[in-house]
C-alpha cells in the first residue's frame, strides 16, 4: 500500500446493514471528516465482505472509485469461495477456490501426507491460498481422495494409490483448472509429500504449461541421522505405520494421533519405500526418477523450508531433492529462519500457518511467483 494512504474496515456485520443508504452516506461521510482530522491521508479504503454492497449503494452505481470531499473512496475486491466435486472411481475429491478477480493466473496446491487441504487455508480466510487470492491469483486447493471434504473416508478396503495421484488424479486437476479459467499456463505449489509428487508429474509429463512450482517442505528421502530419526521415522512411520496398516487394512493416522488425515494402504506402502530407500523408482511400472530427472527440464522450483524443521522437511534433506530434480533448470532453496532475516524459525506446518507467514516469508513468495508472469 502506497504512503499517504488509509486503510479502514468497515464493520457492517451487525450494524449498517440495517441502516438505510442515507445513513450509510452519513457514516462516511463522518469518517471521512475524523481521518481528515487526525491524519494527512489523501485516500481511504473500506473493506471487507459486506462492504462492496455498502459502497454499491453509496456509489449509486458508479466505479469502485469516488472522489468525495478531496479523498478517494475506493471499494477492494471481496474475496469469493467456491468449491467443486472431481469424480474418480473411488470417490468425490473436494476443490477448493479462492479469488478476488476472475482473470488472474491460476495456482493448484497439493497437500502433503497425513493432512487435507486445509494446511493451505482456512475459511475465514487466512493462510497461503487467500493471502495469493488477494494478490490476484486465483487459487485451487485440492482435498485429495478420502481426505478433508472428499467422500468417502478412507476406511479398511478403500484401494488409493501413489501411482494413481500421479498419473490420473494430479492431470485430472490440472486439466479441470484449466478448463474452468480458460488459462492454460499455471503455477504449481504443495507441502511436503505433496511436493514429491508433483514432481512426479512434471518427470513423466514435462507439462510445459506448469510456469513455476513452489516446494513447501518437501523432501523425498529421509537421510539425515539422529534421535528424532530413529523414533520418528524408523519407530514410528516404518514400524508402527507397517504394523497398524496390516492390522486395520488403511493406516489410522487421525486416530493414533499421527495427523489430521488417515491415509489408504497402497499409499502408504509406496510413500514408505520412497521415505527409505536411495533408489527412486516407480514400484508401480519401473519407471526410474533420478534417472529421468536428470535429462529433462522441469519449471523452476522454489524449495522453501524452515529452520526449525527438524526431521519431516530438514534442509539437508530438501537440498537433496533439489539435487535430484536434475540441472536443466534454476531451483532455488531458501532457508526461512532468523538467521536468514526472517522473524522466526520455522517448523513443517507453521511455514504455512503461523500468524507471521503472511508478512514474514509469503511476500517472498510472491515476488517468486512475480517472476514468471
Amino acid at each position: 500500500m502506497p504512503d499517504g494512504h488509509f486503510i479502514f474496515c468497515l464493520n457492517t456485520k451487525n450494524e449498517t446493514k440495517k441502516v438505510k443508504a442515507s445513513q450509510i452516506t452519513f457514516k462516511i461521510q463522518f469518517l471521512i471528516t475524523k481521518v481528515k482530522e487526525l491524519t494527512s491521508f489523501k485516500q481511504l479504503f473500506l473493506f471487507n465482505a459486506s462492504c462492496g454492497c455498502i459502497l454499491e449503494d453509496y456509489l449509486q452505481g458508479q466505479s469502485t472509485k469516488f472522489t468525495f470531499n478531496n479523498f478517494t473512496i475506493v471499494s477492494l475486491p471481496t474475496m469469493v469461495y467456491e468449491s467443486y466435486d472431481i469424480n474418480f472411481n473411488q470417490g468425490t475429491s473436494k476443490v477448493h477456490r479462492f479469488y478476488t478477480i476472475k482473470g488472474g493466473t491460476p495456482i493448484f496446491l497439493i497437500h502433503g501426507y497425513f493432512e487435507d487441504g486445509r494446511i493451505f487455508f482456512t475459511k475465514k480466510g487466512k493462510g497461503l491460498a487467500p493471502f495469493l487470492a488477494e494478490k490476484g491469483f486465483d487459487v485451487f486447493v485440492c482435498d485429495l481422495l478420502g481426505k478433508g471434504e472428499s467422500l468417502p473416508k478412507i476406511k479398511k478396503g478403500f484401494n488409493h494409490s501413489q501411482f494413481e495421484i500421479i498419473t490420473r488424479d494430479i492431470p485430472t486437476y490440472l486439466a479441470f483448472v484449466r478448463k474452468i479459467t480458460g488459462i492454460e499456463k499455471i503455477h504449481l505449489g504443495a507441502h511436503s509429500w505433496g511436493g514429491v509428487v508433483a514432481i512426479a508429474y512434471l518427470s513423466r509429463t514435462q507439462d510445459p504449461n506448469i510456469k513455476s512450482m513452489i516446494a513447501f517442505s518437501t523432501k523425498r528421502r529421509i537421510a539425515i541421522k539422529g534421535w528424532r530419526k530413529f523414533i520418528g521415522v524408523d519407530l514410528i512411520w516404518d514400524k508402527y505405520g507397517t504394523y497398524l496398516t496390516k492390522k486395520h487394512g488403511y493406516l489410522p493416522a487421525k486416530k493414533m494421533k499421527m495427523g489430521t488425515e488417515n491415509e489408504p494402504a497402497a499409499y502408504y506402502k509406496d510413500a514408505n519405500i520412497w521415505v527409505k530407500e536411495e533408489k527412486w523408482i516407480s514400484p508401480e511400472d519401473g519407471y526410474n526418477y533420478q534417472k529421468e530427472l536428470a535429462n529433462v527440464k522441469l519449471p523452476p522450483i522454489l524449495f522453501i523450508t524452515g529452520k526449525g524443521d527438524k526431521l519431516l522437511g530438514h534442509p539437508k534433506d530438501v537440498k537433496r531433492l533439489l539435487e535430484e530434480t536434475g540441472k536443466h533448470q534454476v531451483n532455488t532453496l531458501q532457508i526461512v529462519g532468523k538467521e536468514n532475516g526472517f522473524k522466526n524459525d520455522y517448523d513443517h506446518i507453521n511455514l504455512l500457518t503461523h500468524k507471521d507467514a503472511p508478512k514474514d516469508h509469503f511476500p517472498f513468495v510472491l515476488d517468486y511467483l512475480k517472476q514468471f508472469e
